[in-house]
């Protein structure tokens, strides 16, 4: 298990200054990391929006390839709360800029129609912890067949509310090879059922979440399962984000292990 700096005990007074400007932060972000792709990288990706069924309904993904020809390794991007806006489909081509087939399905496909960032939010809210699991796996089927992908090398990325969504993939989903999660809450329970190795992102300052990971680790080990997080220090939770909570050192930080990581 890996940790990048320690979590701190806080007297009373500090955490919950320290939690006030978390939430004031966090009120309105939106996903990114650390810098948007230049039109330059934009060149060598080609995009499309793609349609896949999940259990008779039509969901809605962007999909990003490589220009280039051959198998490539493949990312399967699980939004945060805000759903699949344009942030999340630079994330998305970032990814396909470095080697991956990467697909980001809008989860909120089911509720259909056109919607603004705020309705955008109040969908996500709506949607089923089991419904969009089997969305998530109907998105790793269609990643499968993808003729530009390796059926072998299926990852995934969560990104808060998708978090917890790629975890339990990891639980679910045999063929995924491997899963991670930036600022999203783990699972304690059925670890061992966990097929893939694990990495997580984690700030300092996200007190709930960051805590949440401790436990997850102690249940992984004693499952004999891989669960490495990095714990940055002196960050809040959307540190990868663009707004007050920003940290490019540690969002630069954290794309670089994650790449590491997935081309393993």
């Amino acid at each position: 298990m890996k940790r990048e700096g320690q979590l701190k005990r806080f007297p009373l007074g500090l955490f919950a200054a320290a939690l006030a400007t978390f939430l004031i932060g966090s009120a309105a972000t939106q996903t990114s990391l650390a810098h948007p792709v230049s039109p330059a990288q934009e060149s060598t990706v080609t995009t499309e929006t793609v349609h896949f069924d999940s259990g008779g309904f039509n969901v809605e993904a962007f999909l990003a390839n490589p220009s280039d020809t051959g198998k490539h390794p493949a990312v399967l991007v699980i939004h945060d709360s805000l759903g699949l806006d344009d942030s999340m489909r630079d994330i998305t081509k970032k990814f396909a800029t470095a080697g991956f087939v990467a697909l980001a399905p809008d989860f909120t496909s089911r509720r259909g129609g056109t919607r603004t960032p705020d309705q955008m939010a109040q969908a996500v809210a709506q949607l089923t912890p089991n419904l969009t699991l089997e969305d998530a796996r109907s998105a790793m089927d269609y990643l499968q067949k993808d003729a530009a992908a390796d059926a072998t090398r299926i990852s995934t990325v969560g990104f808060g509310w998708g978090g917890w969504r790629s975890f339990m993939l990891a639980t679910s989903t045999p063929a995924l090879y491997r899963a991670v999660i930036y600022s999203g809450t783990t699972p304690t329970e059925n670890t061992a059922a966990v097929h893939a190795k694990i990495l997580a992102h984690y700030a300092q300052y996200d007190f709930r979440t960051t805590g949440n990971a401790l436990v997850t680790e102690k249940a992984m080990a004693e499952s004999g399962k891989e669960f490495t997080y990095f714990v940055y220090p002196q960050v809040y939770r959307t540190f990868y984000a663009p707004g007050a909570q920003f940290n490019s050192d540690a969002a630069n930080l954290a794309w670089t292990r994650t790449l590491d990581f997935l081309r393993k």
